[in-house]
């Protein structure tokens, strides 16, 4: 009875070999499987970016019509988690925030009420760039924050058509899994599957 007992427990096991032969395997299945999960992921980040931005332009409209505007969305600086060059004053790298902006001025100033704050996306690039309404094409970096009026009107550096262009860090604008979000003055947003795309 005893012998039999034991015989049972000895063959539950695995042997080293066998256990060391299944490690392998699913090492060289994950090293196999890894890279073509690089686009998936990339692809997801841009889509949540681009989702997050286009509340934040719903939401800084909605409040602008609500107080008769005098609503401002900021680009943030460079911060301590995120650093952009100082040059690029069109880069949205680091977040935005959206505010009351009390004299209009493009500033968040000591006392201007701060309505949303946006972290820096992960691992995603965002430049703002005016649109040639006759083209669609892009007309040049915007430096300026998105300002919108009592009437809800949304602008830039006096333009009323631009777009946030949104591609993986470290990837050209012709990634497959970039994104575009042409915004036009009266705060339609159309989203594109492309950074390099017209904007019509």
């Amino acid at each position: 009875m005893f012998k039999k007992m034991s015989s049972f427990r000895l063959s539950r096991g695995f042997t080293t070999i066998e256990l060391l032969v299944t490690v392998t395997v699913l090492a060289v299945l994950a090293a196999v499987a890894t890279p073509s999960f690089t686009p998936l992921i990339e692809r997801w980040q841009v889509r949540q970016v681009s989702e997050e931005l286009q509340s934040t332009l719903y939401f800084a409209r909605s409040e602008a019509l609500k107080r008769g505007g005098g609503i401002t969305i900021l680009r943030n600086s460079s911060t301590d988690n995120c650093t952009i060059s100082d040059t690029d004053t069109s880069a949205w790298n680091c977040g935005w925030v959206v505010f009351v902006d009390k004299n209009s001025n493009g500033t968040r100033d000591s006392g201007d009420e701060v309505l949303q704050q946006i972290a820096p996306p992960s691992h995603v690039k965002v430049k703002l760039t005016s649109i040639d309404s006759s083209t669609g094409q892009d007309n040049g970096s915007l430096s300026k924050p998105v300002q919108i009026d009592r009437w809800g009107q949304l602008t830039s550096n006096s333009t009323s058509f631009f777009a946030f262009r949104l591609t993986p860090s470290g990837n050209s604008n012709a990634e497959a899994s970039a994104s575009t979000l042409c915004v036009t003055g009266s705060g339609r947003i159309k989203r594109l599957s492309s950074s390099t795309v017209a904007c019509t």
